[in-house]
């Protein structure tokens, strides 16, 4: 039965509800938080390969304008410590922190594959093997796709600059459109809808229509959240309390409210699916 445009959220927030979502935001919001050190030390020792620590540094700081502005400053800390330290130090540090970013990148991508299983009704991949395989892959799809868009942001508006200029064209209207807070934002679009299509359910049983529009919701949501996180950590999380791990947890509670978003957009993704697109099928 079709229904109005207005009653698919309320329906995806029903869902989310009934289906205990929190209990896997918890997990994925823990093994981020577990993981972001370690990976923070990753891509400064491979940033470090093709470019200089001044040019990671402003790469994200831009990147970092996405976010609210504790959580920004909380990462822009991290990697300002991750600076001074020696590039010798830095690699092995590096080789170390791998091992432990897979390990907390492959148990966060199993608890969002098991939420997102269980907010489209399924009881998830019941083969062992199947499911460590597609957290696997899910996890080095995630690195592929940070790897290219770091790789963008360097090399293509250095190959553009030369064209456009020959063609008397402004090098710099390149710098508006590929930079890092829109591929950021793209690169979070194409990999929700990628999560809601083939991680969801079974490969491919979720329309490409309905995936796009709870990958659209979710990136616009995310941006509401972190334009809004600042005023609720200002009126609601005193940071007296927490002393010294202050930071870390507001950091964890933005995870945790980011991981609702992401299980959101994959509740609007079913009920669109099912309510639009499923039944033209029939």
């Amino acid at each position: 039965m079709r229904i109005g445009p207005v009653a698919i959220p309320v329906r995806a927030f029903q869902r989310i509800f009934q289906r205990e979502v929190m209990l896997f935001a918890g997990g994925a919001s823990f093994f981020a938080l577990l993981g972001l050190f370690p990976a923070f030390a990753v891509l400064a020792s491979v940033y470090g390969l093709i470019h200089d620590e001044a040019g990671a540094y402003e790469q994200v700081s831009e990147m970092a304008q996405l976010l609210p502005d504790d959580v920004g400053r909380f990462l822009m800390n991290q990697l300002s410590l991750l600076a001074t330290t020696s590039s010798t130090a830095l690699t092995l540090q590096g080789a170390i922190a791998l091992v432990i970013a897979l390990f907390a990148a492959s148990r966060g991508a199993k608890a969002v594959i098991t939420g997102l299983n269980a907010i489209a009704g399924r009881e998830g991949l019941r083969s062992l093997v199947r499911y460590n395989l597609v957290a696997l892959m899910a996890v080095l799809v995630g690195i592929g796709l940070l790897i290219a868009a770091n790789l963008t942001v360097i090399f293509v508006p250095a190959l553009l600059h030369p064209a456009l200029d020959a063609l008397g064209l402004d090098g710099r209207d390149v710098d508006t459109v590929i930079n890092p807070v829109t591929l950021s934002l793209g690169g979070m679009f194409l990999v929700l809808a990628l999560l809601y299509r083939y991680v969801m359910q079974r490969t491919g049983e979720t329309s490409w229509a309905a995936c796009l529009i709870g990958a659209g919701t979710s990136t616009l949501l995310w941006l509401t959240l972190s334009a809004g996180f600042t005023s609720y950590v200002t009126a609601f999380v005193n940071a007296s309390i927490y002393g010294s791990l202050g930071a870390v947890i507001v950091f964890l509670i933005w995870i945790y409210w980011a991981a609702y978003v992401l299980f959101f957009g994959g509740a609007i993704a079913v009920e669109t699916d099912k309510h639009y697109f499923r039944q033209n099928d029939q």
